[in-house]
């Protein structure tokens, strides 16, 4: 007596299925481990800059450049007297795993207090130094970068002045300007920018870069 194929094609169909079903997840577990361990084995670079440029003092000009490059914290600081002597401090290069200050740190605080948000400003206030912030970073193929210059941080954080608005219609050509509404220009972000490069560090290297600072002073 023939034996019942049905049995038979049934547990053929299964086992196909079956094997059909690991091989598409076979494909989708290999091409997200290989997407993780692309993310994971992407090239991390952070970098911050901030440079200064006294028009009147003895010092001309002023760097601050830190670097993050996967996992390795650089800081520097460079000066130049207007007399032309030059003094370049360097902080040991930190992992950023390391306990103490590191760049991934200075680049959260400042990424929390707006230096990608922040744009350049017309010189306003004392004028004598320019301030010029540059922040880039980069995982992988991805990467952006941003640069803002501007004078006087305190005067863009107290003093400034304000914006008007004017609309003009065909009903009302003459808008009256006694009733005028504006809008404050305060920004206090460019001062707490400068206050994260300033404050960034060990107390050794703020301590070194004191001491450059009084050695160019001295210098003239």
């Amino acid at each position: 007596m023939p034996r019942n194929p049905v049995p038979i094609l049934v547990t053929l169909t299964v086992l196909i299925a079956l094997a059909g079903a690991y091989g598409l997840f076979q494909a989708t577990e290999t091409h997200r481990y290989q997407a993780s361990r692309g993310v994971l084995e992407a090239r991390s670079v952070l970098a911050l800059s901030l440079k200064m440029r006294h028009a009147r003092g003895p010092i001309a000009e002023e760097d601050y450049v830190m670097s993050d490059d996967d996992g390795i914290s650089k800081s520097r600081y460079r000066a130049i007297a207007r007399s032309g002597l030059t003094i370049t401090v360097d902080e040991r290069p930190r992992r950023t795993l390391e306990e103490g200050a590191n760049v991934a740190y200075l680049f959260q605080q400042a990424d929390q207090d707006g230096i990608w948000e922040l744009q350049s400003k017309p010189p306003r206030g004392d004028t004598s130094t320019s301030y010029t912030v540059d922040v880039a970073q980069r995982i992988g193929d991805q990467h952006g970068s941003h640069e803002f210059t501007f004078t006087d941080p305190h005067f863009w954080a107290t003093t400034v002045g304000h914006e008007f608005h004017i609309t003009l219609s065909k009903s009302k050509p003459l808008p009256d300007l006694l009733s005028l509404r504006g809008t404050a220009l305060v920004e206090g972000r460019y001062q707490t920018v400068i206050n994260d490069f300033l404050s960034f560090g060990p107390q050794s290297f703020r301590a070194d870069i004191a001491s450059a600072q009084s050695r160019l002073k001295a210098h003239g």
